[in-house]
């Protein structure tokens, strides 16, 4: 419960970077909803880098804790799987509601193992594991959110689903830059509030 508090802190710490800069970008988006949704997906990216543990910029190390072997652990460790598999269920949400094509579900699902892959490959410059099994269950939290996110999508209107295929890599890149250069001085903070 800890780990949570501590990403939807570092989540809301770097939504105070995130908004005035989405506020900024709305300039070249054009469209205040589109620009509101960017920044929120920003924000949950932001909580998820928190709390699967990137690098940052004041911390990183590497070491070689892989593990390989499919289901090995993945039942020992039934919380941790299922929390990998909610934790990938709001991109799978959000994906198809704002990119037109993301409505395919191969896209979606491909684009969720795409972006486990990178976080996985990532913490091995962190001291925790890289686990196909942890790739396994974000890539079923991804498949799972866009079964959600199309039901959704009938009873929701999001206005324009055209964003540019551009725009959802820079909202990644954004939300990790910002975690990876201001994650420290987050991090500081949070313990500070909470200690």
């Amino acid at each position: 419960m800890k780990r949570f508090v501590f990403a939807g802190t570092n989540a809301a710490m770097a939504a105070l970077v995130l908004i005035p800069l989405f506020y900024l970008l709305n300039k070249s988006i054009h469209n205040k909803n589109r620009t509101a949704w960017y920044c929120l997906m920003a924000i949950y990216l932001s909580g998820v880098y928190a709390l699967v543990g990137l690098p940052t910029v004041g911390y990183i190390r590497f070491d070689a804790n892989i593990n390989l072997v499919p289901f090995a652990y993945l039942f020992s460790d039934l919380t941790n799987s299922l929390l990998n598999v909610a934790l990938f269920i709001p991109l799978g949400i959000v994906l198809p509601l704002l990119w037109k094509r993301f409505r395919n579900p191969v896209r979606t699902v491909f684009f969720g193992l795409l972006l486990s892959a990178a976080i996985e490959f990532l913490q091995l410059f962190t001291l925790r594991a890289t686990d196909i099994n942890d790739l396994m269950t974000n890539t079923l939290g991804t498949l799972i959110g866009w079964i959600i996110g199309r039901i959704l999508s009938c009873f929701l209107h999001i206005p324009g689903n055209s964003g540019r295929k551009r725009d959802v890599y820079q909202i990644i890149g954004i939300a990790f830059s910002v975690m990876f250069f201001l994650q420290p001085v987050i991090e500081m903070l949070t313990w500070r509030l909470f200690s």
